[in-house]
């Protein structure tokens, strides 16, 4: 697992396994971790600089279906190398 962006206590932007994983805070009554797994098309975004980790952070904050189907449980950290949920 590779941390390829970080902002601290806000996500993580990692690469495990050939795919691209943004885990980032959820507040609410509790802050929860939420693990995403990125599309091709947002992978390739963020590779070309049209958008950036924390754009997609703000999208999927804003939108939960944006993310649907695609979340991941538990959620990935760095250093966590548990593979369940993939």
């Amino acid at each position: 697992m590779r941390v390829l962006d970080r902002k601290r206590y806000a996500y993580v932007l990692l690469a495990r396994d050939g795919e691209w994983i943004l885990t980032f805070l959820l507040g609410g009554p509790v802050e929860l971790d939420v693990s995403v797994r990125l599309t091709t098309a947002e992978v390739t975004a963020i590779e070309a600089g049209d958008t950036s980790a924390a754009d997609l952070v703000e999208r999927f904050k804003a939108d939960r279906s944006a993310y649907e189907g695609r979340r991941i449980t538990p959620a990935v950290r760095p250093g966590t190398d548990d593979a369940s949920g993939v």
